[in-house]
């Protein structure tokens, strides 16, 4: 879909790219256009996507989404134009920004021995970017960005005895440790699906130290006065995954995880962000257990790395 490429540019970064050897406009419209303008039209054309596709296949779906998308220009329509101002208004990647985030980036480098794609995350604009590091240029590149939602450790307020608790998603740069697809579980209020879609893939990062509010007595009661909470250390079990419920991306909402979009779920697994050890030479999916992305490409970029920070 070449048409969004020209707008690409001026919605996703405010200055100049440096010299790549990749075609990095490629990669990046396929982001932009896949992760930011696809789920609205989603959004906006889905109750007439459903009456041509009454029987709910997945396959009907999906081409009659890309047909509409290839059709109808996302500049002949005022709520996909709005939604995209609105998004670049709440964030975009402006110069200093980003040469704030090279500095972050620049201070791992020596970990980054080949080209691949990185995930870095900033806890206080609540956003993933995606990053492509060129080994041979020895430049850091923003391929898009999404938003995400993260520990909320002041909504331990809601904790009751046996529930997990909310704690503060850890920053550092993390290796992924193993994964898994999720089997597409609803909760009890037939909305929440905690790890997504089915086949959505959780990216696993270990056990992680972190901190939370001790929101309980020592004879396991709850502390009604928040004023004498303490903070305390505790682990987590860190994971990057989709997330469907009430509770909206952009905003600190999680146990301790990061929560994503289904379309950024979907890019990062089909883009192989995290799964070099999973490939072998010949480009085979070599996990004994888990399915392979069904759309695998960029195989040369393949990485494993989530850097998440407090701020950039």
């Amino acid at each position: 879909m070449k048409f969004f490429i020209n707008i690409l540019f001026l919605a996703l970064f405010s200055g100049s790219l440096y010299a790549s050897t990749y075609n990095l406009a490629e990669i990046q419209n396929d982001f932009y256009t896949n992760v930011a303008i696809k789920p609205l039209y989603e959004e906006y054309y889905g109750k007439t996507i459903d009456e041509l596709c009454k029987e709910r296949s997945a396959a009907c779906y999906n081409s009659e989404l890309l047909k509409i998308m290839k059709d109808i220009p996302f500049t002949e329509n005022s709520f996909i134009k709005e939604s995209l101002a609105q998004r670049k208004k709440k964030f975009h990647i402006r110069n200093n920004y980003w040469k704030k985030a090279q500095k972050h980036l620049a201070s791992k480098q020596d970990v980054f021995d080949f080209s691949q794609f990185i995930a870095l995350v900033d806890l206080s604009k609540q956003v993933l970017i995606l990053v492509l590091w060129d080994n041979d240029t020895k430049t850091f590149h923003p391929i898009g960005f999404d938003f995400i939602s993260s520990g909320n450790i002041n909504k331990e307020i809601n904790t009751n005895t046996g529930e997990d608790h909310y704690l503060k998603t850890p920053s550092g740069l993390f290796a992924i440790q193993s994964g898994w697809r999720s089997d597409g579980k609803v909760l009890d209020d037939n909305i929440t699906m905690p790890y997504g879609q089915k086949n959505t893939y959780v990216f696993y990062f270990g056990t992680q130290k972190s901190i939370r509010y001790n929101s309980f007595d020592k004879n396991g009661k709850k502390i009604k006065d928040t004023d004498k909470w303490k903070l305390i250390t505790d682990k987590l079990q860190l994971a990057l995954h989709a997330h469907k419920s009430s509770a909206p991306l952009g905003q600190p909402n999680s146990h301790g995880c990061i929560r994503i979009s289904k379309e950024l779920n979907h890019f990062l697994d089909n883009n192989l962000v995290f799964f070099k050890q999973l490939y072998n030479s010949q480009r085979e999916w070599i996990h004994p257990y888990n399915k392979a992305p069904k759309e695998a490409k960029n195989y040369q970029f393949a990485g494993k790395y989530l850097f998440v920070l407090d701020r950039i």
